[in-house]
């Protein structure tokens, strides 16, 4: 297997490898998940390409359709993820501001009319 050098996989290597090191930085900080997923999909994609540099595409090419297909699955998974819980606590924010206006006019209700207690 000779190395195959094509420059747009080469950029495309590099720029895996910087995603796959600042998605890990972001997790360390944040603890959360969507950068490591993402990192590591890309990751991934960076396997691929390092594989197609290294003269692997021929001899690998179902692994690399799998490991590639793999890729997006995971970033698919955290996109929605992130969907998920992000919308769940714009419910929870939500239910908690309608808990506290329905509060306040109750409030509001009693301190005006005390005679209908």
């Amino acid at each position: 297997m000779a190395i195959e050098w094509d420059l747009i996989l080469f950029v495309n290597l590099v720029l895996c490898i910087i995603i796959v090191l600042l998605g890990t930085l972001c997790y360390w900080r944040s603890h959360e998940s969507l950068p490591l997923f993402i990192g590591a999909a890309f990751g991934l994609f960076g396997v691929s390409h390092a594989a197609t540099l290294l003269g692997f595409k021929i001899p690998l090419t179902l692994p690399l359709i799998v490991i590639r297909a793999l890729a997006y699955i995971l970033v698919i998974y955290a996109l929605v993820m992130h969907l998920r819980t992000s919308m769940i606590a714009k419910e929870t924010q939500q239910a908690w501001v309608d808990f506290f206006k329905e509060e306040s006019r109750q409030s509001e209700d009693d301190g005006k009319n005390p005679e209908q207690k």
